[in-house]
């Protein structure tokens, strides 16, 4: 007798939701409703309807499952620096949160830009506004570990807001709240809630010394990411200060050369000058030489004027005698 075929196992939510909310915004309900009729055909009637329930993603919930599922180191870096920031949030270290504020200012910044270029690289380009609202996401997750845990398991439905340092309201937040795991350092009992496990007082010392592995850890990730952002820091600068000597270079020598044509302007200044001068003695040089050429020409009128007289008279002496013979 032939053995009955043997329909295709389903595979848990969990592994359904991780893979449907790593999708584009786009691809997200047809593939939904794809993997429920699976679901379905296979005989599982409850696991179908419960992928049919599944909600698509607000767009900025979206960017931060991107980010989860694209960039998990970094986010795991902004992560380990909010349990960083909780932490002398708790010791009252004043001086130790003005510098963690800065350093997730940076990160949250670079972040969010690092998102928003994966977005426009798979063909679903967001909005300024809506980059906001991931980068109030991630804050929120910052300031408390449960909204950790649930930004790093890549199944945001909504965005998340923060109430200065307040437990972040996570209702509706995620899509299958059960899958979700307390992975980060200084998750405490609210995130052992989230994943339906409670923390058990026979284990205590093993939980603190995990916490204490994580927290060394995270911190440990945190020194490698900024001292490889130092280097990229001090080679930028070095970069930097070489295109300012060169510009500087370039000034100087632009400097120099009006300094050159400055002077060679005064030069032709002073020679204009001079010949301004000579200008002027010739021309009172020639005024006197046209006033002496002027006497002159009158005196000569005068002696032909003479010499013509003389000529007549001569000639009226001749004419006389001639008569007189």
């Amino acid at each position: 007798m032939a053995a009955a075929s043997k329909q295709p196992e389903n595979p848990p939510l969990a592994r359904v939701v991780a893979d449907l909310y790593a999708l584009l915004p786009s691809e997200f309900t047809a593939a939904r409703n794809a993997r429920a009729a699976d679901a379905g055909r296979n005989g599982d009637k409850d696991l179908a309807k419960r992928i049919k329930a599944l909600p698509k993603p607000s767009t900025a919930a979206w960017l931060v499952n991107l980010l989860a599922d694209r960039k998990q180191d970094d986010l795991a870096t902004v992560l380990d620096l909010g349990a960083a920031l909780r932490e002398a949030q708790e010791d009252l270290d004043q001086k130790q949160l003005r510098r963690l504020s800065t350093e997730r200012q940076r990160l949250l910044r670079a972040i969010v830009r690092s998102a928003r270029d994966l977005a426009a690289d798979l063909g679903h380009p967001v909005s300024e506004a809506l980059a906001g609202e991931a980068e109030q996401t991630l804050w929120a997750a910052m300031t408390d570990s449960a909204a950790a845990d649930a930004v790093a398991s890549g199944q945001l439905v909504r965005s998340l807001a923060a109430s200065g340092w307040e437990e972040v309201d996570l209702d509706g937040a995620v899509a299958d709240p059960d899958s979700v795991r307390p992975a980060r350092s200084g998750s405490g009992d609210r995130t052992a809630a989230t994943s339906g496990t409670a923390p058990s007082p026979a284990k205590g010392a093993g939980k603190d010394s995990a916490a204490d592995s994580r927290r060394r850890a995270a911190a440990e990730r945190l020194v490698r990411k900024l001292q490889s952002e130092l280097q990229d820091a001090e080679g930028d600068e070095r970069t930097a200060q070489e295109a300012f000597d060169t510009a500087q270079q370039e000034v100087d020598e632009a400097a120099g050369r009006r300094d050159r044509l400055t002077d060679e302007i005064d030069d032709l200044r002073e020679r204009i000058r001079e010949l301004e001068r000579e200008v002027s003695a010739a021309d009172r040089q020639a005024g006197l030489l046209e006033r002496e050429r002027d006497t002159a020409r009158r005196a000569a009128r005068s002696a032909r004027r003479s010499v013509e007289k003389a000529r007549q008279k001569l000639a009226d002496a001749r004419d006389a005698a001639d008569a007189g013979k």
